[in-house]
C-alpha cells in the first residue's frame, strides 16, 4: 500500500508544486497585460504550466514505479500460511524514497557511479596531468 507517510509528504508537495506554478502563470499572465508587460512575461505565462506538467508527471513516474516494486515483492513473497510476512522495513528502505540500494553499493562509496561519470573523472586527471608543469628540457 502507498499510504505511507513517505508517500503522502511526496504526494503533498508534488501537490503544492502544481499549485504554485499554476499560480506563477496566472500572476505572469495578469502582468502581461498590464501597461508595463511584455512578450517575455506572456512567455513565462505559457511555460509555468510546463512546469506544473513537469511535477505531475514526475509525481505519477515515481507512483507507478514504486507500486511496480510492491507487486514484485508480493509476487516473491510467499503464502501467508508457509512462512511468516516479511518485515516492513524490507519493504519500504529507509535510505532511498523509491526503490532500494542496489546490493554492495554502500553511500558514497562510488562503486556505484556510472560508467560515463568514473570516464570523465579518468579523462580530468589526464587533464591534470598534462598541465602540470614540467622542466623544459633543452633543445638540441
Amino acid at each position: 500500500m502507498l499510504a505511507t507517510p513517505r508517500w503522502v509528504g511526496w504526494t503533498v508537495l508534488a501537490l503544492c508544486a502544481v499549485v504554485v506554478c499554476g499560480g506563477m502563470a496566472y500572476w505572469q499572465l495578469i502582468r502581461a497585460e498590464s501597461a508595463t508587460g511584455t512578450l517575455l512575461n506572456a512567455g513565462y505565462a505559457l511555460q509555468w504550466p510546463l512546469f506544473g506538467v513537469f511535477f505531475a508527471a514526475l509525481w505519477w513516474r515515481m507512483l507507478r514505479s514504486e507500486a511496480r516494486y510492491l507487486t514484485e515483492i508480493r509476487r516473491d513473497v510467499p503464502d501467508a500460511g508457509s512462512s511468516p510476512a516479511p518485515e516492513p522495513e524490507a519493504l519500504a528502505p529507509e535510505d532511498s524514497p523509491f526503490t532500494p540500494r542496489p546490493r554492495g553499493v554502500e553511500p558514497g562509496d562510488g562503486a556505484g557511479r556510472p560508467t560515463r561519470v568514473r570516464a570523465t573523472d579518468d579523462y580530468n586527471a589526464m587533464l591534470a596531468d598534462l598541465n602540470r608543469p614540467r622542466d623544459e628540457e633543452p633543445t638540441p
